[in-house]
């Protein structure tokens, strides 16, 4: 549950608010890295044919995000909403395939294809619940950092499978983000207690994800 000691002035400056965030999107009852990093090659290719669907949705819900920043213009001085535009591009940049030579949605398509997999996975996707125009903004930047890093885990994972370097060192831009999110926090457009609660929520849905994935992937191969 969400430390009731960060909300309200405590967290308003912007260097308590970033040591917060880097301590929140690093805590050590995280799992979700010690259990990819921790999987086998088929388990991997599993969990990378899930996460497919996912990556294309996770562009039309940055789309959205976008669209929420730019009607804040109507509220906020342009030039608050000009930085929040300007920051949100540059942290979503390899989704949207800005500065870089390969997206998200490109990446695990060729992570899956080096590798013979018939597997379709056509289950219901997070996507929709965290880009909702009715959730809270918070919660949609909580979910939204969640999810990025959740495919860059698996997209690092795939990279060392295929000793790819390119995505070795790959990190999602927490500055960028954290910026973001304490000038909406600064302008009381979103509270630090609606980050933590989805991020961890998210976080906690990509673990069962992934447990989710080894059984049934087991199951198909019992003798590993």
């Amino acid at each position: 549950m969400p430390n009731p000691q960060l909300s309200g002035p405590f967290i308003l400056t912007k260097a308590r608010f970033y040591d917060k965030f880097v301590e929140l999107t690093h805590a050590p009852s995280q799992n979700f890295r010690t259990v990819v990093n921790g999987i086998n090659q088929d388990e991997l290719l599993a969990v990378t044919l899930r996460a497919f669907r996912a990556s294309q949705l996770r562009v039309s819900g940055i789309l959205s995000v976008a669209k929420r920043f730019a009607d804040l213009n109507d509220t906020l001085p342009f030039e608050v909403c000009a930085c929040l535009y300007k920051n949100f591009l540059k942290a979503t940049a390899r989704d949207i395939g800005i500065y870089t030579k390969i997206t998200f949605s490109e990446y695990l398509y060729y992570s899956i294809h080096y590798e013979k997999c018939k597997e379709t996975y056509s289950a219901d996707t997070l996507i929709p619940a965290i880009y909702s125009p009715e959730q809270p903004l918070g919660r949609v930047m909580g979910g939204h950092i969640a999810l990025e890093i959740v495919l860059l885990t698996i997209c690092q994972a795939n990279a060392r499978r295929l000793n790819d370097t390119e995505w070795l060192d790959t990190i999602p831009d927490m500055g960028c983000h954290a910026h973001i999110m304490h000038i909406l926090l600064r302008n009381q457009l979103l509270t630090f207690e609606d980050v933590q609660e989805e991020f961890e929520h998210i976080m906690l849905c990509a673990t069962e994800f992934i447990f989710d994935a080894v059984r049934t992937s087991s199951s198909k191969n019992p003798l590993g």
